[in-house]
């Protein structure tokens, strides 16, 4: 298996690769708080679980919140299929069950959340913008805050810079101390949050982002105020593709953001991402694009069964390709071991 710097070597042509973002790169940070079996943890004791959530995840021993709500949209569906006399307050249950789910999530998220953009080191932040700067577009999954953080913090002027476009602008209305997302021209974007953000809310006239610099409130801080209100950020965490697809579809950024990546062309590395069915329409986007190369990270033994479901669908991303653009484009795909890019931490200062 290839190395970071060997997979980079590979995709290196005439222009930067573009990046994708999973959330092994809140992982790499931090996998106490950003693991699925620590956000399950904070949502018991937060008390956040209904009794029907909670008997669930100890009986089954699930901690994922996407197979969770899978599990409960599907156990809807087959009930339905297996007695058209099922009770339906047990199908009202269910779908509660699934619908809670998404709004945990969000919860556990900020409650693990480091609490300033400071409580991670310059050290750190040096580091995984050494590795996010190699990139010339990034899209991302993740909710949280870190990337964001990591591309905003300013770093002394020996650290040189580059210049990233989230798409968001002045609204022009006196008093707003939240930025617009430009839906009109959004062609300069460079940063894509595919599955909406923490820091992402939908107001009455658009998509808005809170910011530090107009309220002084820390953003983690404007986000659990949000949520404490019960104003949910624009995030997808529906439990499959097909779900997280008409969630894309009924927002103009999100449908922008997945346009835009199956618009690539050239190369794209990604890190961090398990290439699970629950994100078949980002995969989708992939084989549409005019991307000729494509390097995928491992993590750990990579003839576990975890890393061997990657390498399939990773492969079959070519041959899905070759069956949609007869004659177009041919794509590529290598693997790099993910260790190997020490992401926010170098060893150097």
């Amino acid at each position: 298996m290839q190395t970071f710097d060997e997979a980079m070597a590979w995709l290196d042509g005439a222009r930067q690769p573009r990046l994708l973002l999973g959330n092994g790169f809140s992982m790499a940070f931090d996998p106490h708080r950003f693991s699925y079996g620590a956000l399950a943890e904070k949502a018991k004791t937060d008390s956040l679980l209904s009794d029907d959530v909670a008997k669930v995840m100890n009986t089954t021993g699930l901690t994922d919140f996407e197979a969770l709500m899978r599990s409960f949209l599907a156990s809807a569906r087959v009930l339905r299929a297996l007695d058209d006399n099922v009770d339906p307050a047990l199908l009202a249950r269910l779908d509660r069950a699934s619908v809670e789910l998404r709004e945990v999530l969000a919860k556990s998220i900020a409650g693990l959340h480091p609490d300033r953009p400071y409580d991670i080191s310059e050290t750190q932040y040096r580091s995984t913008r050494r590795f996010l700067d190699r990139f010339q577009a990034i899209y991302t999954v993740s909710y949280d805050l870190l990337l964001y953080w990591s591309l905003m913090q300013d770093l002394p002027p020996d650290f040189p810079s580059k210049g990233r476009d989230d798409g968001f602008r002045d609204s022009g209305i006196d008093g707003d101390d939240t930025v617009l997302w430009n839906m009109y021209n959004p062609h300069t974007q460079t940063v894509h949050y595919l599955h909406g953000a923490l820091h992402l809310y939908v107001g009455t006239d658009g998509l808005r982002k809170v910011t530090w610099i107009r309220t002084a409130d820390a953003l983690i801080d404007q986000a659990r105020r949000q949520l404490t209100q019960n104003r949910f950020p624009l995030y997808v965490a529906e439990g499959t593709s097909p779900q997280k697809v008409d969630k894309i579809n009924r927002s103009a950024y999100l449908s922008k953001a997945l346009r835009s990546l199956s618009s690539c062309g050239g190369t794209m590395a990604i890190y961090g991402h398990s290439l699970d069915d629950n994100d078949d329409h980002i995969l989708r986007a992939i084989t549409k694009s005019k991307l000729s190369k494509l390097a995928i990270s491992i993590y750990g033994d990579e003839d576990s069964a975890t890393n061997s479901a990657i390498i399939r669908k990773g492969e079959g991303l070519c041959e899905h390709r070759r069956e949609e653009h007869p004659g177009g484009t041919a794509l590529e795909v290598q693997f790099y071991d993910a260790s190997s890019v020490h992401l926010w931490n170098d060893g150097r200062a």
